[in-house]
């Protein structure tokens, strides 16, 4: 059709063609099934009888990391060039505007929308049926937790997380316990603010003298291991309700779906 000039190409990527004539107007419903995901998405068009487009997209996980060096360099520039100047704070949590997501959840979100949008500006989409998912976090870390328990936390009866974690702790050094004779008491990240963040099971109580060997390279954490982390269950858990209202203020027809009935109708 392209060689005979019958049709045209109006986008490579996935490779749409349009044609250059006058056709009977016969459209077929199509429904687009989507399947969230925290690293992955999974789409697909269909008919009644065939598949007409699938994709398995990768959402960009590097966001954390960009902002995060964006942070050290602003800091350094500050520090050489604007020493004298007031800190300024308007960039503290009061001053965010209502909504306000942060960045990489708004950058998760927004691919799914965008992809959506890609797809729905190619076929004649009727319906869009998202898959969600939903976990109880608590219930994964406690399976007999139940009614009021819900509402106590581990951090129950502590004023912040350091008093926390040091009474967990017992007040000892996790390293050398308490071997060194040390009385200061750090607070110790296992993985990185960065990756693992301030979870109580990514944070151990070290004593300022392991906790300056562990820094310079003398000793290392191996044998200390971090609980388990849900931070994929928990962006999952948030998206869900904030992507469905996101496609129905723009599309018409949109229902929703759990894994446990698609799985056996594929």
């Amino acid at each position: 059709m392209l060689e005979e000039h019958k049709a045209k190409v109006v986008r490579k990527c996935p490779f749409t063609i349009q044609l250059n004539y006058e056709c009977v107007n016969i459209i077929q419903p199509v429904s687009l099934g989507v399947d969230i995901g925290f690293e992955n998405i999974g789409i697909s068009a269909t008919t009644e009888k065939d598949v007409l487009f699938e994709a398995k997209v990768k959402i960009r996980t590097d966001i954390v990391k960009l902002l995060s060096q964006r942070i050290e360099i602003r800091r350094t520039r500050r520090s050489r060039k604007t020493r004298y100047r007031n800190t300024r704070f308007l960039n503290r949590k009061y001053t965010k505007p209502k909504g306000w997501k942060a960045p990489s959840f708004r950058a998760r979100l927004d691919s799914h929308v965008e992809l959506i949008a890609k797809v729905h500006s190619i076929l004649p989409i009727g319906k869009i049926i998202v898959e969600i998912a939903s976990f109880d976090i608590q219930k994964i870390k406690n399976p007999e937790i139940k009614g009021a328990e819900y509402q106590q936390g581990e951090m129950l009866g502590f004023n912040n997380l350091k008093a926390y974690i040091l009474c967990r702790d017992g007040h000892l050094c996790r390293c050398c316990k308490g071997k060194s004779g040390d009385k200061i008491l750090r607070v110790h990240h296992l993985e990185s603010r960065l990756t693992g963040g301030n979870a109580p099971n990514n944070l151990i109580t070290l004593c300022d003298s392991c906790h300056t060997k562990y820094h310079n390279g003398l000793i290392d954490l191996k044998d200390i291991k971090r609980g388990n982390c849900y931070k994929t269950e928990s962006c999952m858990t948030s998206m869900k309700n904030q992507l469905i209202r996101d496609l129905r203020s723009k599309y018409s027809e949109v229902y929703v779906t759990f894994g446990d009935k698609t799985k056996f109708t594929i």
